[in-house]
C-alpha cells in the first residue's frame, strides 16, 4: 500500500483558514466590483462596507457571509489581517490600488481589474448583501460610516481594541439584548449555585 505523497489530493484540500481567507478575499473583490466605477475609495470605507455586508447577509440569508474575523479598530469594525488579504489580491492581479486624495489628505483607491478569483463564485445571496452594503455606504465618507458604527454597533462598543467582534449582537434590538443579558446572568447564577 502506497503512502500519500505530499502532492496528493488530501494535502491539497484547503484548510479551514484557507477557505476563510479565500471567502474574505472574494467579498473584498466583490465590494470593489459592486461600487460605482468598480472602485471604492478609502480603507475605512472598505472596512465598513465589509462589516455591513456581513450584517445584511445575516439579515437576509442563513449563516455567515464569511468566517474571517472582523475586529475592533479605533475607527470602527475592521478587517483582521487586511494587509495579508490585500497582498494576495494584488499578487493575483484581481485588485489594484492607487493613491488618491480626499481634499489634502492621502487615501487609497481599491479598483477591481475585471479578473476574477479562481474557484466557485459567490452565490447570489452574498452578492446581493454586498450590493446592499455598497448602496448604504454610497455618498457617505469613511468618517460618517465610522460614526454610524460607533452609534449602533454594540459589538464594537463592548470590545477592546483588537478583539474579534460578535457582530450578530448588532442585529438585536435593545430589548432583545437586555433579555439575552438577563438570561445569561440567570444561567451564570445557576451554575455558580450548583458549584457551591
Amino acid at each position: 500500500m502506497n503512502s500519500p505523497t505530499p502532492d496528493s489530493t488530501e494535502s491539497r484540500r484547503p484548510q479551514p483558514e484557507d477557505r476563510d481567507r479565500f471567502r474574505a478575499q472574494q467579498v473584498i473583490l466583490e465590494i470593489a466590483r459592486q461600487s460605482p466605477g468598480d472602485e471604492i475609495e478609502g480603507t475605512t470605507r472598505l472596512f465598513k462596507v465589509f462589516y455591513l455586508a456581513h450584517l445584511f447577509y445575516a439579515c437576509d440569508a442563513v449563516g455567515y457571509l464569511s468566517e474571517w474575523p472582523i475586529v475592533k479598530m479605533p475607527k470602527g469594525p475592521g478587517i483582521d489581517r487586511f494587509d495579508r488579504l490585500l497582498h494576495e489580491l494584488l499578487k493575483q492581479e484581481v485588485l489594484e490600488t492607487a493613491s488618491t486624495h480626499v481634499g489634502p489628505y492621502p487615501s487609497t483607491l481599491y479598483q477591481a481589474t475585471g479578473r476574477m478569483l479562481p474557484g466557485e463564485p459567490l452565490e447570489p445571496e452574498a452578492v446581493a448583501a454586498i450590493r446592499k452594503a455598497v448602496e448604504f455606504a454610497d455618498g457617505k465618507t469613511g468618517a460618517q460610516l465610522s460614526d454610524i458604527t460607533h452609534e449602533f454597533s454594540h459589538s464594537w462598543t463592548e470590545a477592546a481594541l483588537g478583539d474579534e467582534l460578535n457582530i450578530c449582537i448588532d442585529l438585536l434590538s435593545d430589548e432583545e439584548r437586555k433579555r439575552a443579558q438577563r438570561t445569561a446572568s440567570e444561567v451564570h447564577a445557576s451554575v455558580e449555585e450548583a458549584w457551591k
